[in-house]
């Protein structure tokens, strides 16, 4: 009988320990010797059997070499190494083997699934293996949820500038600070809680020569998973990750009903005060280079992104829909800005604005401040329900309860004297600042000519909300070669009509008093820049 050898275990670690691969191995060769086998191939590795059948490469590769040499038998070790997955998966598996009338030998046990009653007995082995493989997930969840209720770390990889102690080692679960690493942290938190951008210390610490979290380059990326971390003020978060329905991504939320959240679980590097200023650092841009209107500009009512074919970087429609305009960036560049400064010269209009910015940005800043302080107020009120609970079921004492409990009630108190201050804080900006900024803006206005790119962006962010260019297609002939064949490019048919600004304050325009929603228009401009 030809037959094609698996050999699986679940882990590295099974892999030299118990039923390891080379005992599975030996013995099956004495079995293969004794009932006289021939074996076609012999395939080994570890991967778990719940896992989708695509993902496991063992399986693959013995299911390509089954369709290839059609042999007469497969051989596992034990049932569980085949049929442990999903039930549709495992089925499909079954079906194929019993018709390509394959026998499984479950070690020694030839079963031949053209008997109805064998795939009965597999089959019902196999619901015993899958409800034994959700029983031991259950209780790996539930000690790791225990481990990190006190505090202990227990899945994921260490943050740079901490280590975890080794297996064995006194200390396990709990974080501790690596000295030379965590210098590196401390001083990238004070640098953005001063206000310094995450590009900017970037660029500080490769000039440096500073090594980044793997030993190589620091990546703005990579900077910024550091500053959002919240291990670094001392808290253990576990179970904050959340997949998005329909999707294989995942983003980090502390506030979901399964995240466990500790304080105080192991040493700080920074403190929360630095830790919570770090985190108003200038995010990562999504390209390294924005355009001058990405994220603000609709084209005949659609939203604008960025093409960049050979010919020169457009503004276009969305992929998939139809009709909408296509217009060089520089073109639209060009005209929108003239349209805005002219807009904003008249000093009623900026006035206004301006007061409206002063007094929104001032609220944003209160509200954040307050919503702050509320969220931590209610992990701590949590912090104190865990602990009467632990309390309760005996697995602290009274005088670390006492201890624990004071503890967080003097910070919730701590807290909420802060929120009272903020709460009568008024967002409104003084007329002082209003006529600096006023002040400020003319002379922008004055010398718009030397603005970069990137300033003139960030201007166009803190004064609108939108952009709307209107636009209408001047068809025009094909420019042909001496050899009357056409020419590649050409000119741009779509030309700008109409530009408007949405700006969230009541403003008056050289065209009439405009509500808080409307817009100012801009001259009507060319086809070409």
């Amino acid at each position: 009988m030809r037959v094609v050898a698996m050999f699986r275990v679940s882990t590295e670690q099974q892999a030299h320990e118990g039923a390891s691969l080379d005992a599975q191995e030996r013995q099956y060769h004495a079995i293969a010797d004794r009932e006289g086998w021939r074996t076609v191939a012999i395939y080994k590795g570890s991967e778990s059997a719940t896992q989708a059948s695509k993902d496991r490469a063992v399986l693959q590769d013995v299911l390509a070499c089954i369709r290839k040499t059609e042999p007469d038998a497969l051989y596992v070790h034990e049932q569980s190494r085949l049929t442990r997955g999903d039930e549709l998966e495992v089925a499909g598996l079954l079906r194929e083997l019993r018709e390509r009338r394959l026998k499984v030998i479950i070690g020694g046990v030839v079963r031949d699934l053209s008997s109805l009653d064998e795939r009965f007995m597999i089959g019902i082995q196999g619901l015993v293996d899958r409800a034994e493989a959700e029983r031991i997930k259950e209780r790996q969840q539930r000690g790791k949820r225990e481990k990190a209720r006190q505090g202990l770390k227990n899945s994921g990889l260490t943050p740079y500038g901490y280590r975890n102690p080794h297996r064995g080692e006194p200390g396990r679960g709990t974080l501790q600070i690596v000295p030379d690493k965590a210098a590196v942290v401390k001083r990238v938190f004070e640098m953005a809680s001063t206000g310094i951008s995450i590009g900017e210390i970037t660029k500080t610490l490769n000039a440096e020569g500073v090594p980044g979290p793997r030993g190589g380059v620091w990546w703005k990326a990579s900077l910024a998973r550091v500053l959002a971390n919240p291990a670094y003020r001392g808290c253990l978060v576990s179970s904050a990750w959340t997949s998005k329905p329909g999707s294989r991504t995942f983003r980090f939320d502390m506030n979901r009903h399964e995240a466990v959240v500790v304080e105080d679980a192991h040493p700080a590097i920074v403190t929360k005060e630095v830790w919570y200023a770090a985190q108003e650092v200038q995010p990562v841009p999504r390209t390294s280079k924005p355009r001058l209107l990405s994220g603000l500009l609709t084209m005949n009512g659609y939203k604008a992104t960025v093409d960049t074919p050979t010919r020169g970087s457009l503004y276009r429609p969305p992929r998939g829909t139809r009709g909408g305009p296509w217009i060089p960036c520089a073109m639209a560049h060009e005209v929108v800005w003239r349209a805005f400064v002219r807009a904003v010269s008249e000093p009623s209009f900026l006035t206004k604005v301006l007061e409206e910015i002063r007094a929104r940005e001032a609220d944003e800043s209160i509200a954040n401040e307050r919503a702050r302080l509320t969220k931590q107020i209610n992990k701590l009120g949590a912090r104190l329900t865990r602990l009467t609970d632990m309390r309760a079921d005996g697995e602290i004492t009274k005088a670390e309860y006492l201890d624990r409990s004071g503890s967080a009630r003097s910070q919730i108190q701590a807290l909420k004297r802060q929120l009272g201050v903020i709460s009568q804080k008024d967002g409104r900006g003084d007329g002082e600042m209003v006529r600096k900024m006023f002040a400020a803006a003319r002379v922008l206005v004055a010398s718009e000519h030397k603005l970069s790119d990137d300033e003139k962006r960030r201007v166009l962010r803190r004064t609108t909300r939108g952009i709307d260019v209107r636009a209408t297609r001047h068809p025009q002939k094909q420019p042909k070669n001496s050899k009357g064949h056409f020419q590649k490019g050409g000119n741009n048919p779509w030309r700008i009509d109409e530009v408007r600004f949405e700006l969230g304050s009541e403003a008056v325009s050289r065209d009439g008093c405009l509500d808080t929603t409307s817009s100012c228009s801009g001259p009507r401009a060319p086809g070409r820049p």
